[in-house]
């Protein structure tokens, strides 16, 4: 895919598994969707503790 990468390899216990990271394009969306999340969770924050007459 384009934003996640994954191999197959060798685990600790010698059997094959397959690992998977973050293509560079994973993590610059992987940063956009984290901040659009701490956006949207700090516009939350401020409606849920809003008095009453301020909402």
């Amino acid at each position: 895919g384009r934003f996640i990468k994954a191999e197959w390899g060798e685990s600790e216990n010698r059997r094959r598994s397959k690992y998977y990271r973050l293509t560079p394009a994973g993590r610059k969306r992987l940063r956009e969707e984290a901040a659009w999340w701490r956006r949207l969770t700090a516009a939350i924050g401020s409606i849920l503790s809003a008095r009453p007459d301020e909402a």
